[in-house]
């Protein structure tokens, strides 16, 4: 099931960054990022670009789906895109995956997860 939703998750452009920040930010699947890969595709769709818009375009399709897949663009990128108009959802998982990551680490003998991601 989670193989499956991280997949779904990643064909969803627009919503992919609070998507995947989201479903990494738990204590049961934090764990998955030690996989290189795993760190590979999240950091590639966080910081993908995606496609530009132009800022004269208007930004708001008036159909959905949206006739024109341009209009999903943006002028900056998605992250941005997420930083400036929808900021909880993405720097609210990311602060729970830090400390989730922090808490991997606490430099004990007993612990069994001894590196930060």
């Amino acid at each position: 099931r989670d193989s499956e939703l991280f997949l779904s998750y990643l064909l969803v452009p627009y919503m992919r960054i609070p998507l995947l920040l989201q479903f990494f930010a738990t204590e049961d699947r934090v764990h998955a990022l030690r996989s290189k890969n795993l760190q590979k595709i999240l950091l590639a769709a966080i910081f993908e670009p995606g496609e530009h818009l132009p800022r004269d375009v208007e930004p708001m399709p008036q159909h959905i789906p949206a006739k024109n897949k341009a209009k999903l663009a943006t002028p900056f990128g998605h992250l941005m895109n997420e930083l400036v108009h929808s900021p909880a959802s993405t720097l609210g998982p990311l602060r729970e995956l830090v400390l989730l990551a922090l808490g991997l680490n606490t430099d004990t003998v007993v612990q069994t997860t001894t590196f930060t991601i």
